[in-house]
């Protein structure tokens, strides 16, 4: 249940699933009538705390036909130390688990994901050496973050026709995917929702080790290689704001760190790592908080932590606001606090000539807003010292009370405008540094990181707003720069001209539009948000440019002109693989990883209600 929210009033609950009906039917009368106890019980809890928010009033949070898909479990954790323990707080355990058990109709069990639960076998296993190197590591497939595979293993604009599903891999537990997978030619890993990180056999996605972190693994990992690029070290942060290390051919725990002391701070971004330091950004849940009347906003500020890569141990710190002070008492009659927020959501990009690590930040969560939202920022990796910033937008202060009108909106009242996509270190057609910067406003900039990230050039590439113009990430190749946008029309009040909902190509040493493609609408009916923009990353190879949609559909584009050249549906069922039915969704986060001819992508959301999944899927040429 991913917001932290108390609602206080009470809305129209739908009815009861069919299949809950159909289970109750099936029990004995004594099992009936307990379970019929444990249903209305739940019934009453979820109207109490959970109904104004997920049937409709709070966009943010998964609606009621999403929550029929969790796993019990799930909701249970949530509501206990998970991102609903706000909510939870006044129910008891047993509580708890009645509230998942009328939302879902299954009684949640106390099993922990095991290699015991899959039925597929891997041609590896973790006690045979790994041998060879990493061929896209992190978030952006090297330092710079380019989302670029300069070889993509013979795939090509005469051959992408043929890919074809290899395999597929569901995550237990989950209704959505978005770690990136790390892949080497032996062992792909990932993280997960229910926060098990899998080393899965390259050639049929059977898991070799899992390890169980405290909290969801949304961002991608990032692989510590020895001087052969064999994988040494895993390293991830997870929703409970740790740092984690693991030995890559077990996967046993070396270390964990906590990253931030801040109750509702949180890691979604992918860690990167350069000459024996992790780089973790933090950013944190407390701009969903803000939405309570009776919560006193807002206390955390937004940070970068380095850690030592050998022990865990904390190198340096540098937040992105002051520390927050009383400020205002708001009409509620509950204190204010700022400046605050300024999270990092997306991978910090490394510029190892300048001994740098870039950084893009969110909004302000409560005002006043300050110098280092909506900015990059340029840090020494030696020292955590800030050496530059480039605000990108000023005076954006916003958070989850705004979309109310809620006493806790501050008064910039938005609009919202996160960078949201990792900054990309490359170099123009002239060979000219350059650092490409996307932003929720819909906004393209180029910035020169030889000159404190003057501005080179700037263009609109969408019409942007709280759910992107520019969301997850774009992918610059030699040529051009590759640009997803999502504009979807719930963007409004914070959007500026018409849409622009596709993909786009910009010149790297001017930011002119080379060309843009509007998709079409290949939605069908459907309970959930459905809309053909891009907002998850998009990745390039020589003569390819690949992106998922929030359609579900992942294309591959042709560079020059933009032609569609290949596509596939995800938002269908894959059978049960590994045991477990794998179902695709919409693609909003991770983008395509491309390896030897192969194209990885997770599949399914459950937020913003958009169609929930638990998928990583392969496409291989002819599917071999």
């Amino acid at each position: 249940m991913p917001v932290i929210q108390r609602c206080s009033s009470v809305s129209s609950i739908s009815r009861l699933p069919a299949a809950l009906f159909i289970l109750l039917g099936s029990l004995p009368a004594g099992a009936q009538t307990a379970d019929s106890a444990d249903r209305e019980a739940g019934e009453a809890h979820y109207r109490l705390a959970c109904a104004e928010c997920h049937e409709g009033t709070l966009l943010e949070a998964p609606q009621r036909s999403a929550l029929a898909l969790f796993p019990p479990e799930r909701i249970v954790q949530s509501l206990e130390s998970g991102i609903m323990a706000t909510a939870g707080m006044a129910l008891t355990r047993e509580e708890k688990r009645q509230v998942a058990f009328f939302l879902t109709g299954q009684q949640a069990k106390r099993e922990s994901t095991s290699l015991s639960s899959f039925s597929c076998h891997p041609t590896r296993t973790a006690d045979m050496p790994l041998s060879r190197p990493v061929s896209w590591n992190g978030w952006g497939g090297e330092a710079g973050n380019s989302r670029h595979q300069p070889d993509a293993g013979g795939l090509n604009r005469d051959n992408v026709d043929k890919l074809s599903l290899k395999w597929a891999f569901a995550f237990p537990g989950a209704t959505r995917s978005r770690a990136q997978p790390v892949v080497t030619s032996e062992v792909v890993f990932t993280g997960s929702q229910d926060g098990t990180v899998y080393a899965l056999d390259r050639n049929n996605g059977c898991p070799i080790w899992t390890y169980s972190a405290e909290g969801e693994v949304r961002g991608s990992l990032y692989v510590d290689a020895d001087e052969q690029g064999v994988p040494e070290i895993i390293l991830f942060g997870d929703f409970t704001a740790h740092a984690y290390a693991l030995h890559a051919q077990t996967g046993e725990l070396l270390w964990k760190t906590p990253v931030h002391d801040h109750e509702a701070a949180i890691v979604t971004g992918s860690v990167i790592a350069h000459d024996g330091t992790v780089v973790v950004p933090v950013s944190s849940l407390e701009v969903i908080l803000a939405s309570r009347t009776d919560y006193e906003c807002c206390t955390f500020r937004g940070a970068l932590v380095a850690l030592d890569i050998e022990t865990g141990e904390e190198r340096w710190r540098t937040y992105t606001t002051d520390l927050p002070r009383p400020t205002i008492i708001s009409t509620a009659g509950t204190q204010q606090y700022g400046p605050s927020g300024a999270p990092i959501w997306s991978s910090p990009t490394i510029d190892a000539a300048r001994n740098l690590v870039y950084a893009g930040t969110g909004e302000n969560y409560s005002s006043p807003a300050n110098g280092l939202s909506d900015a990059v920022l340029a840090v020494s990796v030696e020292s955590g010292e800030l050496v530059w910033s480039a605000q990108l937008t000023r005076d954006d202060a916003w958070n989850g009370a705004c979309s109310r009108r809620a006493p806790n909106c501050p008064e910039e009242d938005g609009p919202d405008y996160d960078i949201g996509a990792a900054p990309i270190l490359t170099r123009d057609e002239h060979g000219r540094e350059i650092l490409l910067v996307g932003q929720k406003s819909g906004m393209v900039y180029a910035l020169d990181p030889a000159a404190a990230g003057k501005l080179l050039w700037e263009q609109r590439a969408g019409s942007g707003g709280t759910m992107g113009g520019i969301h997850y990430g774009m992918s610059a190749s030699p040529s051009a720069l590759f640009v997803g946008v999502s504009d979807l029309p719930t963007n409004n009040p914070y959007n500026v001209g018409p849409g622009h909902p596709g993909i786009h190509a910009l010149s790297l040493s001017t930011g002119e539009i080379l060309w843009r493609k509007a998709l079409s609408d290949q939605c069908e009916d459907s309970r959930f948000l459905c809309w053909h923009g891009i907002s998850a990353a998009v990745s390039s190879a020589e003569d390819l440019v690949f992106a998922g949609g929030l359609d579900g559909i992942l294309r591959a584009f042709d560079p020059e002109s933009g032609d569609i050249l290949w596509q596939t549906a995800t938002l269908k069922s894959f059978g049960m693989p590994n045991g477990i039915e794998a179902r695709g969704g919409a693609i909003e986060a991770d983008g395509p990883v491309l390896v030897g001819g192969e194209v990885f992508v997770t599949s399914g959301y459950d937020k913003w209600n958009e169609a929930p999944g638990n998928v990583l899927l392969v496409y291989s040429m002819n599917g071999q």
